[in-house]
């Protein structure tokens, strides 16, 4: 299953997923884009299913890993990709608004997604738990970029992500349940596009990363897909920087 899967990182990782012949449940808020993505399934033979909800909603959360159950038997992978930034909030808003509303989606939702997940894991022999977090989950932003006044609730909400992962990765790993996050670098993504169209922003997003370009959400992908296999099998309670040498600097 996997959340915020309409774009973006979790639309990725809902590619390479039926790539390797997953069975997929795709979340997300965008009722339009799901039944997109389900008119695509109709014709390709993907066997994968799709259900809308708001994953900062205990009802919805516990709906929606019910739903992934009744289709398939059992929740084996769940990706908690959901997010969103204070630019895609309200921006009349204050700052304790746009605070608030950010650890709402990317931290609550990352929280009632993984209980409802675990309980449904409980039932089976265990699974695995990715959560996208990212680098500013591990520094700050720079002070080269626009993005934050030292309020930033993107910070916030990532930086509990990675506490999440650990303690949920030290506490269930004898339950067979390993959890582990990604900090992506900076992708190209819906949630970058309205920042990467000024010129001069870009070309410092990308030069800050020792590769010298951002990253495709592909890219991202790839390392989900390894750490909720089985070839991942003793990696646990880790927070995997996928920065192009962003945080080794």
């Amino acid at each position: 299953m996997i959340t915020g899967a309409a774009s973006g990182i979790g639309r990725a990782c809902l590619s390479k997923f039926t790539e390797e012949g997953a069975r997929v449940v795709a979340s997300d808020i965008d009722r339009e884009a799901l039944d997109e993505l389900s008119a695509e399934w109709a014709t390709s033979g993907i066997a994968g299913s799709a259900v809308r909800g708001d994953v900062a909603e205990r009802g919805d959360a516990e709906r929606m890993v019910a739903h992934a159950v009744e289709h398939f038997g059992q929740l084996d992978v769940l990706v908690n990709s959901a997010g969103i930034t204070p630019r895609t909030v309200d921006p009349t808003a204050d700052f304790e608004t746009r605070w608030e509303a950010v650890l709402r989606v990317n931290a609550k939702g990352t929280l009632l997604m993984s209980h409802a997940a675990v309980e449904a894991m409980r039932q089976t022999s265990g699974g695995a738990i990715v959560n996208i977090a990212s680098i500013v989950s591990m520094v700050g932003y720079p002070t080269a970029l626009p993005f934050s006044d030292g309020f930033n609730g993107y910070i916030s909400s990532k930086g509990t992500v990675i506490q999440m992962t650990r303690d949920m990765g030290v506490r269930l790993a004898a339950e067979g349940i390993r959890v582990n996050a990604v900090c992506p670098g900076f992708v190209y993504t819906k949630l970058t596009e309205n920042v990467t169209s000024d010129p001069a922003v870009h070309e410092t997003m990308r030069n800050l990363h020792p590769l010298g370009r951002m990253a495709e959400a592909a890219e991202i992908a790839n390392v989900v897909a390894f750490l909720a296999s089985d070839e991942a099998s003793f990696v646990v309670a880790a927070a995997w920087p996928v920065d192009g040498g962003y945080t080794a600097q």
